[in-house]
């Protein structure tokens, strides 16, 4: 399962309304309290509350519709599909990117689009449609001479670099190749994001293990879990915990893949991502199974039965 950890962060996180707006005793009641809403889900989105995110964003949303405010509305469709890539909910994701596009076409508006487009490829990526993911993302890159970018990187292309690199691991081509374009073009953005970093740490270390390379592989993942939890980004601790659980599997070390199995798994299970969870329950019940623990196995095995049947 492919997940997208490096969030391409809630537009309001950088350009709050209130940013450019004037004293707040001379703005309207629903302005204010919109923003209060907004400020409301982003923590939630924060915390992985998913439920809390969506409804502050959607009443925010209604606010600003009810005072034609199309910026704020832009904003709150953004926010409300990051939420629903992150739970999962893949209908509702493209709805709200949808009416975001509709607003972006607009010239005020326009500079968005390109963050549209890179939520519709990540949404794409999350289901495994990677043939169209390539294709949204292919106007986000920036020109390469060869492993280099030409000019200097912004967010959403090093972002954009990050998912096409994530397809070709999917896709099983040109591993090295873009993992190495995402490293010089990060050098070269002079980039400090700790959640980027630590995603080309775990790039590179894909690489490692595929050569046999094991410890060093390991001191990318440890390297790149410390920065996941400084941030903190879940996603990502969930997903370095589920890689170094299956590194320690390559080498039959199972106790230790036994402990990185489980601390994923209750990670994963926090986000809600109920597919992550099913998908590491497979991993532990054959790390139970090498270990002896037949009952703990059985036990997993039985309880996916069941989790697929529902």
């Amino acid at each position: 399962m492919i997940r997208i950890e490096i969030r391409t962060y809630l537009l309001l996180l950088a350009l709050l309304l209130s940013a450019c707006a004037g004293d707040a005793i001379t703005r309207p009641a629903a302005i204010q309290e919109a923003e209060s809403d907004t400020n409301n889900g982003l923590q939630a989105f924060s915390d992985a509350d998913w439920h809390s995110a969506q409804r502050f964003f959607s009443r925010a949303l209604s606010l600003y519709q009810g005072i034609d405010n199309q910026q704020g509305v832009l904003y709150s469709h953004i926010n409300l599909a990051e939420v629903g890539l992150s739970a999962g909910d893949y209908p509702a994701a493209q709805i709200h990117l949808k009416r975001a596009g509709d607003i972006a076409k607009l010239p005020a508006f326009q500079e968005y689009q390109p963050r549209i487009s890179l939520l519709l490829a990540q949404r794409a990526i999350r289901q495994q449609d990677y043939v169209q993911a390539e294709k949204i993302l292919q106007p986000l890159l920036p020109e390469f001479n060869e492993l280099t970018p030409v000019n200097t990187p912004d967010t959403i292309q090093l972002t954009a670099i990050a998912s096409r690199t994530t397809i070709a691991f999917a896709q099983q081509q040109h591993e090295s190749k873009w993992t190495q374009r995402y490293a010089r073009a990060l050098s070269l953005s002079g980039n400090s994001s700790l959640a980027l970093q630590s995603r080309l740490l775990r790039f590179q270390a894909d690489l490692l293990q595929r050569e046999q390379h094991y410890k060093d592989a390991e001191s990318l993942l440890q390297r790149a879990l410390t920065g996941y939890k400084s941030v903190p980004l879940r996603s990502g601790i969930a997903a370095t915990l589920a890689q170094l659980g299956c590194l320690s599997m390559t080498q039959s070390h199972w106790q230790d893949a036994q402990d990185y199995f489980i601390r994923a798994i209750q990670v994963f299970r926090y986000l809600g991502d109920q597919v992550s969870v099913m998908h590491n329950t497979q991993h532990l019940a054959t790390v139970e199974l090498e270990l002896g623990n037949l009952e703990r196995s059985n036990s997993l095995t039985e309880w996916l039965i069941e989790r697929q049947k529902s």
